[in-house]
């Protein structure tokens, strides 16, 4: 509880705008043939009629609430993906000029985020990380005459190496997603330097996951209500960030969202809360410094250093494709968060809209995500200067991969690309390992789905996993090498 002798705690509020590309399930490489816009073939095709009916239900309404709200006083901050802006500015751009208004008012502020709403926070190399964190700042300033200072990075964990970057790129604070630490998140931090807020998810899923549910013990949740709750929080700051089609299209306007919406501010107001931009927030004296803790998270969230295996190979085919691929603007739209949400069997919600995943689902999204990220990287190699590298490098879709098992049962994974054999190689139990040597499935796979038969005569004979391993991983560097 806040007690007589504490700091009066501070509340930030911010909102993700940002519409989620999507897949076109049905595509298949035949479909390809004679085309040169593949972006519209590999993505979902009724993109813009579902940013339609988002604007209709979620965007324009809550828009319209927040501009009255900050008329009379009300802060929030907006982080507005680069992608969504292309796609009002093309298509809406009415739209864009109403949450342009709210983006440049005075109780506003503009929050940084990576251009693509991308999982490049994740890689090892944090180049792409940069580059589309300057992409959106230059974008910021071009559309709205904002130069952001706080970066949310709520999608994955915040690292050294990214805490770095942010603060050479001249980003003075980071929110992080409450899932992303173990820390309380009713104070503000420091992590290698940078000031850290860390989102209340509980307060936040009350909001994006229960609010609609009238089995819940608190249904209905009324905005008085829940301004007491964040009153009696304990702590100097409750920060939240939440998903902007939570308002009115996740949940429909009969459930009384907008409603809430209207009647927040006063109500905090009442409860003594002071609301305040999260760049103000940040500036609170730290509680702690959360270190390499922030990197501790749910081993079900697409965040965590634990992700599914799907998650993983999706993550570290996307960083190698970046060398491979020609189409740098199709890359960096499948590198947007949610094509790795989607790949979760129980993704993490703390202000996002939560989804029940069936493994099927899962599996097919998988699937169709690396039919399309192989296809991109198969049609990049005529251009690359050494087409047989790119296409010795590239990964394959689940059907054609290396599926690693005994005599007796599949193993459970499998290898997309030459890498992925090598690293599965190091931790592969030695009986698995021996029984497919035996039966020759490394050089039967290499030489026929690969199509490397260099490598395949190298590693022909080999029975001891560390040279078999070594043999692999030294011809995928001499492959890049090639490319480079």
């Amino acid at each position: 509880m806040t007690g007589k002798d504490s700091n009066p705690l501070v509340f930030s509020l911010g909102f993700d705008v940002h519409y989620p590309g999507q897949l076109n399930s049905r595509f298949r490489p035949e479909m390809a043939k004679g085309k040169r816009n593949l972006r519209d073939i590999y993505f979902n095709p009724d993109i813009k009629e579902g940013l339609g009916q988002a604007i209709d239900r979620s965007y324009r309404p809550a828009t319209e609430i927040l501009l009255d709200l900050l008329d009379e006083g009300f802060k929030c901050a907006f982080c507005i993906s680069g992608v969504v802006l292309e796609h009002l500015e093309e298509w809406y751009p009415d739209m864009l000029e109403l949450l342009s208004r709210a983006a440049t008012h005075e109780n506003a502020e503009v929050l940084a985020q990576t251009y693509y709403h991308s999982v490049a926070g994740m890689f090892t190399d944090t180049q792409e990380f940069v580059d589309e964190l300057l992409m959106h700042r230059d974008l910021m300033n071009e559309q709205f005459a904002a130069a952001p200072t706080t970066f949310v990075h709520t999608d994955y964990p915040i690292t050294p190496a990214t805490a770095e970057a942010l603060i050479e790129s001249g980003i003075q604070a980071a929110i992080i997603e409450g899932a992303a630490t173990e820390r309380d998140p009713n104070h503000t931090y420091t992590c290698h330097g940078l000031p850290v807020l860390v989102t209340h998810c509980d307060l936040a899923d009350d909001i994006a996951v229960r609010f609609p549910q009238r089995e819940w013990d608190r249904w209905p949740l009324m905005a008085d209500r829940y301004a007491e709750w964040i009153s009696a929080s304990p702590g100097e700051c409750v920060t939240l960030f939440l998903d902007y089609r939570i308002f009115g299209d996740i949940f429909g306007q009969e459930t009384g969202i907008l409603e809430f919406l209207r009647a927040l501010p006063s109500a905090l107001a009442d409860a003594g809360v002071e609301v305040v931009h999260p760049s103000d927030a940040a500036r609170i004296p730290p509680h702690d410094d959360i270190g390499e803790t922030a990197e501790q998270v749910s081993p079900d969230s697409p965040q965590s250093s634990q992700r599914t295996i799907l998650q993983n190979t999706a993550i570290e085919a996307l960083e190698a494709a970046g060398d491979l691929v020609r189409d740098r603007d199709i890359w960096r739209r499948l590198l947007d968060t949610e094509h790795i949400r989607r790949m979760a069997m129980r993704p993490a919600a703390c202000g996002r809209p939560l989804h029940i995943a069936i493994h099927q689902e899962t599996y097919d999204y998988f699937t169709s995500f690396m039919r399309i990220l192989s296809h991109l990287e198969e049609r990049s190699a005529s251009s690359a200067r050494s087409q047989r590298s790119t296409l010795s490098l590239r990964c394959v879709p689940p059907g054609y991969a290396f599926s690693f098992s005994s005599c007796d049962r599949p193993a459970g994974y499998a290898a997309h690309s030459l890498q992925e054999l090598a690293d599965m190689l190091e931790f592969a139990p030695d009986d698995i390992v021996c029984y497919h040597v035996e039966r020759g499935d490394f050089y039967r796979w290499i030489s026929e789905v690969i199509g490397d038969a260099k490598l395949a005569k190298d590693i022909q004979g080999i029975e001891d996993r560390t040279r078999l391993r070594l043999t692999v991983q030294e011809r995928i560097d001499t492959l890049w090498k090639r490319l480079r």
